[in-house]
């Protein structure tokens, strides 16, 4: 299967405590994320409330569990194990995350946890709480994985960690500690192990790989933000490029490295309002979804959490959820995103469409921007990008829309369109389309045809079918009138065709 995660934040900032539990029953927002897609959850946690499992402060009862009256008085393990279970009764899957050492919000290089030990907790506390944590929920199988550190990278005063060499931050060999020491009291989990350099950098492994005494349990995990790669071009192939050599490359087969990697922080604002959702976002997913990656998407959570940085209870804007934690934020523009890298389109028992999307769909616009964009790195951004679609669903962009024309390959492979209907994508190695009515809102060719195509008035009040079959169409919109069945792609009378 794939993962397709979300992260529920909370329990490793400085109540220990998951967030949305002020706002909703458990149950009911575990409940909410299966709906909405999702099959499993990544939970962070700090060594600190593992290793001191405090109980909820009476004045903060409220504030952080009002909605689970049920686990008032609990102590912070125990109010997790609450949530876990309410995940494991929806059957979505848990990843569990040492996120940091203090109950603190991550991550910068002075925050003293970009290592997995620090003055206060040291290496020996990490490894108890990660083996307690696998030890505890060895009776739970929905439990199936471990992060072993999130987003490792240097750390004042201690310095920066190594990929192998020994010494105090050699980061493979803690790794490896780490993961067979887990693995002797719960050998039932997945190891997952992140990179260095905020988690995005796993070129090490192709020289150096993790090796653990049960080898098939190894998974590696890689981060990416808008932010990661701030000197890249904004283009898809080099993008491509740079994730390739940082962890792409692990995926090939048959390689002494080869291992599964799984993308366990990724994420953007919930209604994209910002300039990465108009490159590295879309882009990002396309990576995704060509790669067939599993992935946990930061965050799901609608409300920050008790931290030193944000407001308690504020909107996080950057979440799946909406403030209510219930509704999907940003009227789904998010959600929808993501629900278009969702599915699984490779590996054993998976019955995908995406060889038969490759086989008849093309993607043909040339969007004129002035990056250069066209074809799918042009149709990726607009798919996931509400103003580019101009305001329409995903859905309604590729089904009825111009792209079921000129995006027909990406919306396929993003399950939004049959590959039956991208067998019409022949119309567009036979046909063009030629119009320009000089009309306010400057739409030429396709666009202009759709428009005409879909109105009466445009069509001087002719049936589409006889409309299509004039001269004056067949001369300006004939590609659009192919599209949509009304002149044949094998350049059959349209009757025949229509049959």
């Amino acid at each position: 299967m794939k993962l397709a995660c979300v992260n529920w934040a909370g329990a490793e900032v400085k109540d220990g405590i998951v967030g949305g539990l002020q706002a909703r029953n458990v149950t009911s927002i575990a409940a909410t994320f299966k709906s909405m897609g999702f099959n499993c959850v990544r939970f962070p946690w700090s060594v600190w409330m593992v290793q001191t499992n405090p109980q909820v402060p009476d004045d903060l009862q409220e504030s952080l569990l009002a909605a689970n009256p049920q686990l008032m008085g609990l102590r912070t393990l125990e109010v997790l194990d609450a949530v876990i279970d309410a995940c494991a009764s929806e059957e979505l899957l848990i990843f569990l995350d040492n996120h940091v050492s203090d109950g603190t919000w991550c991550c910068s290089d002075f925050d003293e946890n970009g290592l997995w030990y620090n003055s206060r907790w040291p290496t020996s506390d990490w490894l108890e709480a990660h083996v307690n944590l696998a030890a505890r929920y060895a009776r739970l199988p929905y439990v199936v994985g471990t992060e072993l550190r999130n987003e490792v990278r240097a750390s004042a005063p201690s310095g920066a960690p190594r990929w192998g060499g020994g010494g105090p931050n050699d980061w493979h060999a803690a790794a490896t500690e780490a993961g067979n020491a887990i693995l002797s009291v719960n050998p039932s989990l997945l190891i997952a192990v992140g990179g260095i350099n905020y988690g995005k950098d796993l070129s090490g492994v192709y020289r150096l790989p993790v090796k653990l005494d049960k080898p098939n349990k190894l998974v590696y995990t890689a981060h990416s933000y808008s932010w990661s790669y701030p000197w890249l071009a904004d283009s898809y192939q080099a993008l491509h490029g740079q994730l390739g050599k940082d962890w792409g490359f692990i995926v090939e087969e048959h390689r002494p490295f080869t291992a599964p990697v799984w993308v366990s922080e990724f994420g953007t604002f919930s209604d994209c309002h910002k300039d990465s959702c108009a490159n590295w976002w879309p882009d990002f997913l396309q990576y995704l979804l060509q790669g067939d990656f599993d992935w946990a998407v930061w965050h799901g959570d609608g409300t920050w959490s008790r931290d030193d940085l944000h407001p308690f209870h504020g909107p996080t804007n950057y979440g799946v959820l909406a403030a209510d934690w219930q509704t999907p934020a940003a009227s789904g523009e998010l959600l929808a995103a993501l629900q278009t890298v969702q599915a699984p389109w490779s590996g054993p028992g998976v019955n995908s469409s995406a060889q038969r999307c490759n086989a008849h769909c093309a993607d043909s616009w040339d969007s004129g921007w002035s990056n250069g964009r066209a074809n799918a790195a042009a149709c990726a951004p607009c798919l996931r990008n509400r103003p580019c679609r101009g305001n329409l669903s995903v859905e309604e962009w590729c089904s009825n829309g111009w792209a079921k024309v000129s995006c027909s390959w990406t919306c396929c492979r993003a399950g939004l369109l049959e590959p039956q209907t991208c067998e019409k994508s022949h119309c567009q190695s036979r046909y063009s389309d030629n119009y320009d009515p000089s009309w306010p809102s400057h739409l030429v060719n396709t666009s202009a045809c759709l428009i005409c195509l879909q109105n009466e008035q445009c069509r001087g009040f002719r049936s589409r079918s006889s409309w299509c079959t004039s001269p004056w169409a067949a001369t300006h919109c004939q590609l659009t009138c192919c599209t949509a069945g009304f002149v044949s792609p094998s350049r059959k009378p349209a009757s025949l065709f229509l049959q």
